[in-house]
């Protein structure tokens, strides 16, 4: 499949995804409202990398937008976890300049990689916590393993370590689509869930450990 076409699927499933978190950030209060708040940034800065990479903003989606992603998740995973209040965390902006765009690219994918891996130390360790893989940090720990998994793929591909016949397309991206659609999912039915339930559809830290 094209990358075109794997970038406009992408977006359609994430934005998908983000009708529940601004739904309940519209509805609730409280620090749950901080969360899906941070949660919905993530969604829709995420979105915005796959829209600039259906245009073939490649740099910019790849360089810029999804390792920025990343990083809204891991201040999600913080934030979530209890270490640190919203108001004691600041944003700070940082400019690499890297005049070979490929060589950029290459580096971009690796932070992105790196920062995964820091998120998914976070949600895991939070997982543990719980005690129960039907918790949502257990669901969103898998989210990110496909995640992770596609960014190596493609970063073995695009080094050629990974020989792949042209009709396989880009697999990382592909990798991609899935964990989104996982993600995207994971949301609806939690959400699902808890109306019919009446539970919480991300369960608090205390609550999950205790």
């Amino acid at each position: 499949m094209l990358e075109t076409n794997l970038h406009f699927i992408s977006a359609i499933v994430i934005f998908l995804a983000a009708i529940v978190p601004i739904y309940l950030t519209l509805k609730l209060k409280n620090n749950i409202r901080k969360l899906t708040l941070i949660l919905t940034i993530f969604i829709l800065t995420h979105a915005v990398y796959h829209i600039v990479g259906f245009y073939g903003l490649t740099l910019l989606g790849e360089g810029v937008f999804e390792p920025l992603s990343v990083a809204v998740l891991i201040f999600f995973g913080i934030i979530y976890s209890g270490f640190a209040k919203p108001k004691n965390m600041g944003v700070k902006n940082s400019m690499v300049v890297v005049w070979n765009p490929g060589t950029l690219l290459l580096l971009m994918n690796s932070i992105t990689t790196l920062l995964l891996l820091v998120a998914l130390g976070i949600f895991v360790w939070l997982a543990v916590r719980s005690r129960n893989i039907r918790s949502f940090q257990f669901q969103i720990s898998i989210f990110i393993i496909i995640w992770i998994l596609g960014e190596i793929t493609g970063i073995l591909q695009d080094n050629g370590i990974i020989v792949l016949s042209a009709l396989h397309g880009d697999v990382g991206l592909e990798i991609h689509v899935i964990s989104m659609v996982f993600f995207s999912m994971m949301l609806w039915l939690r959400f699902y869930y808890s109306k019919r339930s009446g539970k919480k559809m991300i369960e608090d830290v205390a609550d999950a450990s205790g």
